[in-house]
């Protein structure tokens, strides 16, 4: 009985701060839960972030996953950054810039501004794809393009991480952040 209850306040402490916020998950997480591919991006950006929700790497990836499944690139393009920066501190799999190509692929040719970049980035780097200059800055010209220009000030990858934080913060409605983060135009799905 002691046990229950203790469970019971432990998983209230644990919502309390996305609760108190004004951010309530549960009807995200339902739709979610019954296949809503927009609300499994949605809630998987969240879980990433850890904003609104208890930050949850491996179940961003799986829900990130199938809303990337269902057709939503810019999900495609979470995964895919996932996969290469290995954002997965609660275990496997390691970062893997191979496993990352296909998912940022995917996104751009889908015309996603995310994928454009994050491939670029791959391309640059030579990580998971033969090292071509060439196409990441043509890549790179068409994220560009759409509002997602590089940032010599930050690493590439350090940007679209904050593009994430820009994201999960929209949705939840909360402001933190909001001063230092910004989703370009090109972005969303």
């Amino acid at each position: 009985m002691k046990l229950s209850c203790l469970i019971v306040f432990l998983g209230l402490v644990s919502a309390a701060p996305a609760l108190a916020d004004g951010f309530n998950p549960a009807p995200l997480q339902q739709q979610a839960k019954a296949g809503d591919a927009q609300a499994e991006f949605e809630l998987g950006t969240l879980n990433y972030v850890g904003v609104g929700v208890v930050q949850d790497y491996i179940g961003a990836l799986d829900l990130l996953e199938g809303a990337g499944a269902a057709g939503n690139a810019e999900a495609d393009c979470e995964v895919g950054f996932l996969y290469q920066t290995g954002s997965f501190a609660q275990g496997p799999p390691p970062p893997d810039p191979k496993d990352a190509a296909p998912w940022y692929m995917k996104a751009a040719a889908a015309g996603n501004a995310c994928g454009e970049f994050g491939l670029a980035t791959l391309y640059q780097t030579g990580q998971g794809v033969a090292k071509d200059p060439v196409k990441a800055a043509a890549l790179y010209a068409q994220a560009a393009a759409q509002g997602l220009a590089l940032d010599p000030s930050s690493f590439p990858l350090e940007q679209l991480q904050k593009r994430f934080y820009a994201v999960a913060y929209q949705l939840t409605g909360l402001t933190q952040w909001s001063d230092m983060v910004s989703v370009a135009a090109g972005g969303g799905n």
